[in-house]
This record gives structure tokens, C-alpha cells and sequence, in this order.
């Protein structure tokens, strides 16, 4: 469909309408100016033009102003009569049929997506195109919405989700659309192609879905960062090879997450941080090391089952959908025979959450000191778990959201965990302390580039004099206060990464810096980059000479 395809639909049911209207006016306006009437004076008279025109409007409206500029004669009013048996059926068939076409699906959807394209159009920030309003979906918009970096676009083809997102009353709005967006036409007019689109996220919970957007969008625009959503083994090598550049694979994140708490429960508590946590070590980040139980199936169950694997942990695998139904989930003997009363830890890990609550149940009421471990796949039963008092509660859609947002808006976090996930545990103890002591328990994590647009003085300051990062936190007001930030990691020329870089590294222009702050620090922090002055006291401790003009 073109941008004017409402209208040529319009035209186009419109047709018969219109013409038998317009007949059925053309014909009495003719013969009203042939017919001849009689004066004042009694002399024959033809009405003109417009006058049988002005005549023909009033008659076929049933509006009625009478017989002018004189009365008419017998022949005229046989026209008059026949001007209302004529026009009145064709201006009733003529709103018949618009009122039909205001009823008509393919009309409204073209009359929504001419609006939607030009919200899309006249977008004139950065934005990001979002396929699935899903629980991920909503919870990714939330984030980058507080961040307000980047406009959004939403596709979905449920209605009803859609009228959901628009009762949120997001600000700015967010343009979105009831459709398919795995057309290509639906993906085009939701801006794929154009320059100012830096993101397309697919989140839905279907992968061959996940892989045809992704396909056409990479088609579409050579240049588009391309986020998808992967459950299935093949499923993320497929979206790998079509180009996307980062696969969400939700299985693979929390069979890291268990492998990361089994290691050490500091490293288990930074990746905790930064995929939304906070950096309390609490006892259940230490995992049991005994026997283990593993209900679930799929790839999920072989996931966690290769993860307890490399950590040399016993365990009993039962694949609960195959073996027993949810009516017998909570059968006690049968969590018998798995020797529950022996296990240290339970792993409920089906697609089921009803299934899921039911194993945890029958499992703390056999043994009560158990740790569980509980697969959520909808949102809504958090509360139910935690009345159980689980353990942890890997959230599905919450490490979707998190993981897409952190390559959007925090990419170096991906290089930090691969950096510390080698570190020994009192490594990773003293990381942690370091960030806890210096900032506090749940600091806020962002990334800042050098520049002009950001830090305008450091940028230019750094073309003629060195800066080193301890210049700018530590003591930079020489009042014996440090700014509350920790650097976690430096990217320079997007290629070399420097894992917690010390107080002596010299900056560059372009810099990208990983942070843990507090916000009137970061405010401080921005004050001392953006202002000329105000950076040359912090590096040179003392306050540059301004030159007035003498009148």
C-alpha cells in the first residue's frame, strides 16, 4: 500500500456512488436550464446555470427554499418533482455506502496505518522498532522510555495489546500498529529503512516468527542493529547466520546464572547486578552443592543438565510433562523415588507455572529445607512463588527485557562479565567490595562516550592535555571528597576493552566508559566534563585567569 492508499480505497468503493449521485444531479440541472419558465412579465425565460444548480442542491437536500428568481411553470416543477424521486434514493444509497465503509476493516486499517506511518515519519529522534508487545516487550519499553535516548515504534498483531499500550499513556506516545510484522510492507512503513531506525527487537515467543522479521529486516537495511528473541537449540544459530546481532537466548542466560552462583556467589551477584539485581550477597546467592532434582524437559532440562554437569554436581533428571501429568505432578511417592528427602536442591523448570508451584509444594512439604528454583513463565505468578518462599525465580520475560536492554543502551556489560568470569574468588570478592564500598549496594549502572556531545569540555580539553581518570574522581574539588563513581570497564576504538582501568589511565577522545554511580555524583561528574572552567580547576588545582575587557 502507498501513503495514499486510504484515499484511492475510498475512491474506489465509493465509485458507483458517486457516479449515480452525480447523475442523478447533471440531468435536473440540464433540463432545468432547457425547460423554459415564465417571467414577471409573462415573458418566456430560461433559468441559468447556476440558478438550476442552486435549485437542484436545495431540492435534493429536501431543504425546500422555494421557487425563485420567479414561479415556476408546469414543465419546471415536472423537473422539480422529478429532481426529488431522483437525487434523495442516490444521496441515500451515497451515505449507505459511507457508513458501510466506516464499517469496513480494510478501510479502517488503511485509514491506521496512514497515521502510523506519518507519526513514524515525523519522528525526529533515534528510534528503535519493537515487534511483540509481550511482557518483555512492555518491560524493555519501560526502561528505555525512563532513559528517553530513543523514540519507539511497536508492532503486534493482537489488537488488544496494542489498545493496552496506548491506555499506558506512554510520553512521548509511541506510534504503534496492528499488524504483521513479519511483511515486509508492515516493516516499511514502520520505518526500517530509514537512517534514524538503530534498532529492530523481536521478543516474540515464536522463533520461526523471530526469524522471518529478522531476515526481511536485514534485507530491508544492511546497517540495522537486529535484537532477537531465540528458545530452541537451531534457533539461534539460525538468527546468527542471517546476520542478527544479538540472539536473546533466555535458557542459555539462566543456565549461566546457575553456573556463575555454583562458582561463586560474588560472581553470581554481579551478573545479578547487571541484569537489574543488587550487589547483597544474600544466602540464597549460594547454591547447595549436594543432590540436585531437575523437573523439567527440553532444552531447558538439557541446558541445566550440561550446566550441573561441568560443575560436577549429582543429580536426578525427571521429565515431569513426559512421565507424570499435572494431576499427578504432586504425588509424593514418586518424589519419593527421586529421593527428594536426600536432595539439597529442586530445580521446577517446565513451561508450566501451575506444574511448576506444584512441584515446589510437594517438595518442601517432604522436605522443608530445601532449595528451590523456579522457571516463571508469566509474570502474573510471582506472587504465588514467593508465598512459597522460593529461592530465586528465574523470570523469563524480566531476562529478556534486561538482556535486550543492556545491548541497547549497555553493551560494555556483556564485555565486563566476560572479563570477571575468570577472576578467582577473592578477586571477585574485592570487585565487589570495591563497588559497594566506594558507590553503595545498588549503583546505578550506565555508559558515557567522550565527545562533544556528551562530554563537551574533556573532549576538547583531551586535544592538548592529558587527563587520567583518577584526575576526575578522586578529590577533584580538593576538599577530601571522591566522587561516588567505580569505572568498570573502558572500550577504546570499539575494539580494545580495559577491564576496571585504574586511576592512571589516560583518557581519549571517543572513550567508552562503563559506570557505577549514584546520581548526584553522575550530576557532578557531568558538571566537571562540560564546563571549560570548572574542568581546569579539577586537573590543574587552581582556577584559570578570564580575561575582561578594560572600557
Amino acid at each position: 500500500m502507498t501513503n495514499e492508499s486510504s484515499i484511492w480505497l475510498f475512491l474506489r468503493k465509493m465509485r458507483a456512488p458517486l457516479i449515480i449521485l452525480n447523475i442523478a444531479h447533471a440531468i435536473p440541472v440540464i433540463l432545468l436550464t432547457i425547460v423554459p419558465g415564465i417571467d414577471a412579465q409573462g415573458n418566456p425565460a430560461h433559468l441559468s446555470f447556476f440558478d438550476a444548480m442552486y435549485i437542484v442542491a436545495y431540492t435534493a437536500t429536501t431543504i425546500g427554499f422555494g421557487e425563485i428568481p420567479y414561479p415556476f411553470s408546469y414543465p419546471q416543477r415536472i423537473v422539480v418533482f422529478l429532481t426529488i424521486y431522483a437525487t434523495v434514493p442516490a444521496w441515500l444509497y451515497a451515505l449507505g455506502s459511507i457508513i458501510a465503509l466506516l464499517q469496513d476493516k480494510m478501510f479502517l486499517y488503511a485509514i491506521k496505518m496512514n497515521t502510523f506511518r506519518r507519526k513514524v515519519r515525523h519522528l525526529s529522534q533515534d528510534f528503535i522498532i519493537i515487534c511483540g508487545y509481550t511482557d518483555a516487550g512492555k518491560l524493555l519499553i519501560d526502561r528505555l522510555t525512563n532513559d528517553n535516548l530513543y523514540r519507539i515504534v511497536v508492532i503486534d498483531k493482537n489488537a488488544e495489546k496494542i489498545e493496552s499500550l496506548e491506555s499506558e499513556l506512554y510520553m512521548p506516545s509511541i506510534p504503534a500498529i496492528v499488524a504483521d510484522a513479519s511483511m515486509t510492507d508492515v516493516l516499511k512503513s514502520s520505518g526500517v529503512q530509514s537512517p534514524k531506525c538503530k534498532f529492530i527487537v523481536t521478543l516474540f515467543d515464536d522463533d520461526q516468527l523471530n526469524l522471518k522479521i529478522s531476515v526481511r529486516a536485514r534485507i530491508l537495511n544492511e546497517n540495522l542493529e537486529i535484537i532477537a528473541r531465540s528458545g530452541v537449540r537451531h534457533g539461534g544459530e539460525n538468527l546468527s547466520n542471517i546476520g542478527v546481532n544479538h540472539v536473546i537466548d533466555i535458557f542459555s542466560i539462566i543456565a549461566q546464572r546457575i553456573d556463575f552462583a555454583l562458582k561463586s556467589p560474588y560472581l553470581f551477584n554481579l551478573l545479578n547486578w547487571i541484569q537489574g539485581g543488587n550487589l547483597h550477597v544474600s544466602k540464597s546467592d549460594v547454591l547447595p552443592t549436594g543432590k540436585y532434582i531437575v523437573c523439567s524437559r527440553g532444552r531447558f532440562g538439557k541446558t541445566i543438565q550440561n550446566t550441573l554437569d561441568k560443575n560436577k554436581i549429582n543429580y536426578t533428571y525427571l521429565d515431569i510433562n513426559k512421565e507424570i501429568h499435572e494431576k499427578v505432578s504432586s504425588d509424593q511417592d514418586f518424589f519419593l523415588e527421586a529421593g527428594i528427602l536426600e536432595a539439597s536442591c529442586i530445580i521446577a523448570g517446565t513451561n508450566d507455572d501451575a506444574i511448576n508451584l506444584s512441584i515446589i509444594a510437594t517438595a518442601r512439604s517432604l522436605n522443608p529445607t530445601i532449595f528451590a528454583i523456579v522457571r516463571e513463565n508469566e509474570l502474573e505468578e510471582r506472587s504465588l512463588f514467593s508465598h512459597l518462599r522460593v529461592d530465586k525465580i528465574f523470570v523469563l520475560d524480566q531476562i529478556a527485557a534486561l538482556d535486550g536492554y543492556n545491548y541497547i543502551d549497555r553493551p560494555m556489560t556483556f564485555n565486563f562479565i566476560e572479563g570477571i568470569s575468570v577472576f578467582n574468588k577473592e578477586k571477585l570478592m574485592n570487585t565487589l567490595l570495591a563497588i559497594t564500598d566506594k558507590v553503595n549496594k545498588r549503583p546505578a549502572l550506565l555508559e558515557m562516550t567522550i565527545n562533544k556531545n556528551t562530554m563537551y569540555a574533556l573532549s576538547q580539553f583531551l586535544a592538548h592535555t592529558p587527563v587520567t581518570l583518577g584526575q576526575l574522581i578522586n578529590n577533584p574539588y580538593k576538599d577530601g571528597q571522591d566522587l561516588e563513581i567505580v569505572v568498570l570497564g573502558l572500550m577504546r576504538n570499539k575494539e580494545v576493552f580495559i577491564l576496571l582501568p585504574d586511576d592512571s589511565t589516560v583518557l581519549n577522545d571517543g572513550d567508552h566508559l562503563l559506570f557505577a554511580t549514584t546520581k548526584p555524583s553522575l550530576d557532578r561528574f557531568k558538571t566537571i566534563v562540560n564546563h571549560y572552567y570548572e574542568l581546569y580547576y579539577v586537573i590543574h588545582g587552581k582556577e584559570e585567569k578570564r580575561f575582561t575587557l578594560a572600557w
